[in-house]
């Protein structure tokens, strides 16, 4: 099931740092960055930008010599991520720390040439590029096998593609996790972080975010990258979710502590979100299942448009309590509850503690059967 997404800090991060950083010496300054460009172009120019809390600054531009080749310098008091930009045509992004880099580059093809030398931190960052570029691969292989279930209409193996896969997965991320674990307090490790899922994976996760930081103290990247971690820290499995309130359709005001003595899952949708109104009848399914056993839900809208919120609470025979402040995704708890895409669900327990994210299709109705028992049949 595909999932709307949105910019995040997160997603800023996995987009512009695919390297990595190493040990550091943090009154070390006047790095050198030179290099090769084997291919360069008649237009456009070479710059570098330094990346700095999910921002992209330029800080130089640079030229080739007779011999196509180029250098420069920066000062940093803790490593630091940056970017060189080819003509547009190619990226190399760099962390900077107390080792010159040596860069090779085709400079004409995206996906050509590129080779960054000189620090621990590039090693790194190849073993990094290494497992996912295996892993895209094994991605096309396994979605060539499963479209051709589907257009077999053969179920059971679409079942069994997806149910391997998934187990594959988990047993990937765990050596992963040691590798990364090698790693530390390398800079690197921010963008293994790509493999993992916060919701699944967040203590992990927070943990590395933790050893950077203390690692670096003078690394506005190190910083910022805990920051983002300590701001989802209160909203990880075992926190208290924060309370909100919102109008229901009749215009009266309800709040998420009023759900306190039950376990409630709060669901954030739209009706324009096509794999949301994909996944209600399944919702729906779960509360005719377990509502006479005390479970509630509280659907929370990223709706617009007020006549298509109520159109699809009809049509979809939401009868649980619905709120909205048809705000779309300017709806202030977007940020607070940091979500980056819908659907989106967390189920609180009686006390208003998170003890489960995004619980969807068997999932949900495994973890409902696990808390109340399985449902008698209808008699």
């Amino acid at each position: 099931m595909k999932i709307i997404l949105r910019n995040s800090a997160l997603a800023i991060i996995a987009a512009l740092f695919f390297v990595s950083c190493g040990s550091e010496k943090e009154d070390k300054s006047g790095v050198t960055i030179s290099g090769r460009v084997e291919n360069p172009q008649d237009q456009g120019v070479i710059s570098l930008a330094k990346i700095s809390a999910g921002k992209r600054e330029v800080v130089d531009t640079l030229y080739l010599d007779a011999n196509n080749t180029f250098e420069t310098s920066v000062d940093v008091t803790g490593p630091e991520f940056f970017q060189l930009n080819f003509y547009n045509n190619q990226v190399a992004t760099l962390i900077v720390s107390e080792d010159d880099l040596k860069v090779v580059v085709d400079g004409a093809d995206r996906n050509g040439k590129l080779e960054i030398s000189g620090s621990k931190d590039m090693e790194y960052m190849t073993q990094l590029q290494d497992i996912m570029k295996k892993q895209q691969k094994e991605v096309e292989e396994i979605n060539k096998e499963f479209m051709a279930a589907r257009n077999a209409q053969d179920e059971e193996k679409m079942k069994n593609i997806q149910d391997d896969f998934l187990l594959m997965q988990e047993k990937k991320k765990e050596n992963i996790k040691k590798q990364i674990e090698e790693m530390l307090p390398s800079l690197a490790a921010i963008q293994g972080m790509n493999f993992f899922n916060p919701n699944e994976d967040f203590e992990f996760m927070k943990k590395v975010a933790d050893q950077i930081a203390a690692a670096h103290p003078n690394s506005e990247m190190a910083t910022f990258y805990k920051q983002q971690m300590d701001e989802m820290a209160k909203i990880s499995v075992g926190a208290q979710a924060p309370n909100f309130s919102m109008p229901t359709p009749e215009g009266d005001t309800v709040s998420l502590k009023d759900f306190r003595g039950d376990y409630v899952l709060v669901d954030f949708w739209a009706a324009w979100c096509k794999p949301c109104r994909q996944e209600n009848p399944n919702i729906v399914e779960a509360y005719s299942k377990y509502k006479d056993a005390g479970f509630q839900i509280l659907g929370v809208s990223l709706d617009k448009k007020r006549e298509d919120w109520l159109k699809a609470i009809e049509v979809d025979n939401l009868q649980w309590t619905q709120v909205s402040e048809l705000k779309f995704w300017q709806t202030p708890i977007v940020q607070e509850y940091k979500i980056n895409g819908i659907p989106y669900s967390l189920l609180l327990d009686p006390e208003g503690k998170i003890v489960a994210k995004n619980l969807r299709g068997e999932r949900l109705h495994e973890k409902l059967a696990e808390i109340y028992g399985e449902p008698k049949p209808a008699s």
